[in-house]
């Protein structure tokens, strides 16, 4: 490993770390090597920006009454493109590596609250909610209601309802975590057995999550399957 890429390296530490924090809070597909390393430039550009505002701002705070006097300092970093040898300034680094924390916490928090894809949606100029799916954002949103939701799983008869947890998806499985879960028979509805907390991980298409339950009265139920038969 020659200088230059130990430079470089040591440079992009900000965006490192604040990539790590918005990777490790957040719902989002899998990245690649390529992506990591893209999504590190553009976050540590975005905290060279930040700490390059902060840095003038002060500037102008102090040098108010003249601003024609202000003798505007850059960061190091932006010189680097016109350097044949990159000089890194540790100070820099460091304050860099101390602003990416605050920074990726509220990279986490707009990406959690969606606030940026909720932006361009009412605006009408894209259709993608984002990274998500809809699953991960189907349990969200009963997570945000009630809190509480149904889980029906075919294979095992089975229908639990229980306080959302934990929930994830990866590419071959789905995953649930439910608080205070009650185990029914999905065929008679009889309790099984209760627990304060239980697992559940299941392949694509075979768990089926909703939120209400709401039991059709027989003469109802009996109705519809009279209206049924009449059409056919």
């Amino acid at each position: 490993m020659n200088t230059l890429t130990v430079s470089l390296v040591t440079i992009m530490i900000p965006g490192v770390i604040m990539a790590l924090i918005y990777d490790t809070y957040t719902q989002h597909k899998s990245w690649d090597s390529f992506r990591y390393v893209l999504m590190s430039v553009v976050f540590g550009i975005v905290t060279y920006l930040a700490m390059q505002a902060a840095v003038s701002l002060f500037q102008l705070i102090a040098g108010i009454g003249d601003t024609k006097s202000i003798n505007w300092k850059l960061l190091s970093v932006w010189s680097i493109p016109n350097e044949e040898k990159i000089a890194i300034n540790p100070l820099e680094i460091l304050l860099g590596g101390l602003c990416a924390i605050p920074l990726g916490l509220i990279a986490v928090y707009l990406a959690t609250k969606r606030t940026f894809h909720e932006l361009l949606l009412r605006k009408g100029i894209s259709n993608k909610y984002g990274d998500d799916n809809a699953f991960i954002r189907s349990v969200e949103i009963m997570h945000r209601n009630t809190g509480q939701c149904y889980v029906l799983l075919h294979e095992n008869n089975m229908l639990i309802h229980g306080t959302v947890y934990l929930y994830n998806e990866n590419e071959k499985t789905q995953e649930l975590g439910l608080l205070n879960a009650t185990v029914l028979s999905s065929e008679t509805g009889s309790v099984l057995w209760t627990t304060g907390f239980i697992y559940l991980s299941k392949e694509y298409g075979k768990m089926v999550v909703f939120e209400n339950y709401i039991e059709v009265p027989h003469d109802k139920e009996s109705d519809a399957e009279k209206n049924q038969h009449a059409d056919l």
